[in-house]
């Protein structure tokens, strides 16, 4: 790799894979608006369908495996009509399925996580299998999560609800919550269309 061009076809390179991936994802899901630069890995684009009118932030990374070597469980990725992903997103659909339901809205940052490593000291955990009794992320319809929200294997979100930013969530949500913290927690059910700022997790403030 002496030559100059070998070099810069080098650097060049990984751009250039993740811009044909992005260019296909969206050849196969031309309904959706998939904007660029964002990571994909994948080793099978029939596993992630997206909806019409979805919109998927820039500077996102998107990670959907059906075969790993530390799980039996295959990753898949279904994202419905009239989603909204704000940019820096964070979907990892390995060892488990991801679920987004129709018209939800997804702030920036938000961390969508289908499996994790084991927990042992007998290696390190990188090299350790994912645990399979708690995978995949259910968003249900109509769901907002605030910027920065992390959901965590196993957790479903229920119809309605709501997560505010910063949260970290690591139990399943019944139908209109709202919910927030670290770990998050219920605030207070939704009764009917209101401000936000009549919420109590403003009014506290």
């Amino acid at each position: 790799m002496n030559q100059p061009w070998q070099k810069l076809f080098w650097i060049a390179r990984k751009p250039l894979v993740h811009l044909f991936r992005n260019l296909y994802v969206q050849y196969k899901n031309p309904d959706a608006n998939i904007s660029a630069p964002i990571v994909w890995e994948y080793d099978d684009i029939e596993a992630i369908a997206i909806g019409s009118e979805t919109l998927i932030g820039a500077f996102s990374e998107i990670i959907v495996r059906v075969r790993s070597p530390f799980s039996q469980i295959p990753g898949k990725l279904t994202i419905a009509p009239r989603v909204l992903i704000g940019s820096g997103a964070n979907i990892r659909a390995a060892g488990g399925a991801i679920t987004i339901g129709q018209n939800s809205m997804l702030g920036q940052q938000v961390s969508l996580v289908a499996s994790n490593h084991l927990i042992a000291s007998t290696k390190p955990y990188r090299d350790l299998s994912w645990d399979e009794s708690k995978v995949g992320v259910i968003i249900a319809e109509n769901v907002w999560l605030g910027a920065g929200v992390t959901v965590l294997p196993g957790c479903a979100i229920g119809k309605n609800s709501i997560v505010g930013a910063g949260s970290v969530v690591t139990k399943s949500i019944p139908n209109n919550q709202v919910w927030a913290g670290v770990p998050a927690k219920k605030i207070r059910e939704i009764k009917d269309f209101e401000p936000l700022a009549n919420s109590p997790c403003y009014q506290q403030r």
